[in-house]
């Protein structure tokens, strides 16, 4: 895994200079998760490519061609093999807040937990039209994508069969389970909430289908 994801860390840290390493991957992966967005949802728009032209400014034309780089390369990793590429990533980066307990669940652990709790999604299909996830504390995503995976090794067609919602407190990890989600096909709303708080920004829409299900 460490020698897949190189690639991903030696374009961003080719990016650092003005900028330490924490803060380019932070731009990385809001930048990644505003182009994603705004190539599919009119709403909010102007705003999103505000603060992407905002962030871009910071950088030189090499640089944002690395990241371009960076986010085919987690493209690929995720086509290859799905799991929390940019986890893996962060956590390689070594920058992530100790301080605040801020650590990734290994992706294997993710697997094991995902295998165990939707054993009986077949069974749940047989009487609706699709399954509904909530996970409190997304991270990168790892548990979501273990989720999708151990459904699509039963034959279920996770694109069309489930719907996230996937929260979390911090703004980058809400960014990197967007961009892994969206690669990756899976219908999510992906919200940072604040601690006693409503959601703060929202990163995904709610498909059709939830939509027309929450309202019978």
């Amino acid at each position: 895994m460490i020698m897949a994801t190189s690639r991903i860390v030696k374009a961003l840290r080719a990016n650092t200079g003005a900028r330490d390493l924490r803060t380019v991957f932070e731009d990385f992966c809001a930048m990644s998760g505003a182009a994603i967005r705004n190539r599919v949802d009119r709403n909010g728009y102007q705003v999103r490519e505000d603060e992407y032209e905002r962030t871009r400014s910071h950088y030189t034309a090499a640089q944002m061609d690395r990241f371009a780089e960076a986010l085919a390369f987690v493209a690929l990793e995720l086509d290859a093999q799905p799991r929390d590429v940019l986890g893996e990533t962060y956590m390689q980066l070594g920058i992530a807040n100790r301080a605040q307990g801020q650590f990734f669940t290994p992706y294997s652990v993710a697997q094991l937990i995902a295998s165990m709790q939707i054993n009986d999604a077949p069974a749940q299909l047989l009487t609706r039209p699709f399954l509904t996830v909530y996970e409190p504390a997304c991270g990168a995503g790892a548990m979501v994508i273990a989720m999708t995976q151990a459904l699509a090794a039963q034959g279920i067609e996770y694109q069309t069969k489930v719907h996230v919602t996937a929260d979390d407190i911090s703004a980058i990890a809400v960014h990197m389970a967007y961009v892994q989600l969206s690669l990756l096909g899976v219908p999510a709303a992906v919200r940072r909430i604040l601690p006693q708080s409503r959601p703060t920004s929202d990163c995904g829409r709610q498909s059709s289908a939830l939509q027309r299900a929450e309202h019978r």
